[in-house]
């Protein structure tokens, strides 16, 4: 009795490793990313857009933080988060490289890298030493967004300064709005303005305020106030028209006639100790598939890094984001570092301050 005793107890030992042995086998990883809000999951908070096939077929919790600007995402990267991967506009990429919070990638992890747009695969943004650190996931024009029931010319940035539409238009709370406003005086430098220029620029910007112009900060912002018929025009970084045409707004993207600024997006990989390379590895390659890639641009308005997206696109999607033109990626003139930023931030320091007075008169 006691010897079968003794089996019985020694099955429920061994059942009991086997059951353990099966969860820790199962345990599910965790992939920290931080980056731009715009590529959050529209339908579930702190994912990324395709999170749902990655999460299932490599058992990985992606957990996502939403950013709305450069210096948020840059601070991400410093801090003691343990983030494995950074989504990044252009002008970020040699910042995080510099500062050695990354590390260079291995292309043969990475199969979709081949399908890349011409001029994103080679870009001197994403190379240091014969060493790519970067992946272009996403790009676009910093355009003009206007309400074509309302909005009959948008041909000039300076529509935005149209008496016709005060109190109805906004710009995003960022130093884009100098670029935007420079591009409207003429100015192509719009990195590099002199402090005569800055100063035509400032001084058009206060008369932005004294229209009653509306700032937003992201995160979709500009989506919620032109939803509610609060602004009809603004500039955006992407195009948010296919989400208002989904409550009854008719929004279109243009570029005006003076030009737009213009960037693309990249993944780049933490230096952390630890890190699970393989994945983050796979993780950026599925990114960067045409079916993944498909759902981003359905989702952003954003033009895809994988050229072979297009086959996935209809006709109408190809000629709203331009793919239809060789030379339009060309004809951005790409975020960059301003070498004279503090003079930059004193501009924006007192349009704010009197955006705020105009706000409380």
């Amino acid at each position: 009795m006691k010897t079968y005793n003794k089996k019985i107890h020694t099955l429920i030992f061994n059942l009991a490793l086997l059951f353990t042995s099966s969860l820790c086998s199962a345990e599910v990883s965790i992939l920290k990313i931080a980056g731009w809000d715009v590529y959050e999951d529209p339908e579930s908070p702190g994912k990324t857009i395709g999170y749902k096939n990655f999460e299932k077929k490599h058992s990985v919790d992606i957990q996502f933080t939403p950013l709305s600007n450069l210096d948020d995402i840059v601070s991400a990267a410093e801090s003691e988060n343990d983030y494995d991967i950074f989504i990044i506009s252009n002008e970020g990429i040699q910042l995080l490289y510099g500062m050695g919070l990354v590390i260079p990638l291995n292309l043969e992890k990475l199969p979709n890298y081949h399908g890349l747009h011409h001029n994103l695969k080679y870009s001197e943004w994403s190379q240091f030493e014969s060493r790519v650190y970067a992946v272009p996931w996403a790009w676009g024009p910093t355009g003009l967004i206007f309400d074509t029931d309302i909005i009959s010319d948008a041909s000039s940035w300076n529509m935005l300064w149209n008496p016709a539409y005060k109190g109805k238009v906004a710009m995003w709370d960022d130093v884009s709005m100098i670029w935007t406003t420079a591009l409207s005086l003429g100015y192509k430098n719009v990195y590099s303005l002199t402090r005569r220029q800055l100063a035509e620029v400032e001084k058009k910007l206060l008369k932005f305020n004294a229209m009653g112009a509306n700032y937003y900060a992201g995160g979709g912002d500009e989506v919620a106030l032109a939803k509610k018929g609060k602004i009809i025009a603004f500039n955006s970084w992407y195009d948010p028209s296919s989400k208002l045409k989904a409550f009854g707004k008719n929004f279109s993207m243009h570029i005006p006639k003076e030009g737009a600024v213009g960037m693309f997006d990249s993944y780049m990989i933490s230096n952390k100790k630890g890190i699970n390379t393989d994945l983050t590895h796979l993780y950026i390659n599925h990114q960067v598939s045409p079916a993944v890639q498909q759902k981003m641009v359905r989702a952003t308005g954003l033009a895809p890094a994988n050229i072979g997206t297009l086959r996935l696109l209809n006709r109408d999607e190809i000629s709203a984001l331009h793919l239809d033109e060789p030379d339009y990626f060309n004809r951005m003139i790409l975020w960059n570092h301003m070498p004279r930023k503090n003079l930059y931030q004193k501009v924006l320091d007192n349009v704010r301050r009197d955006a705020k007075k105009q706000l409380s008169n």
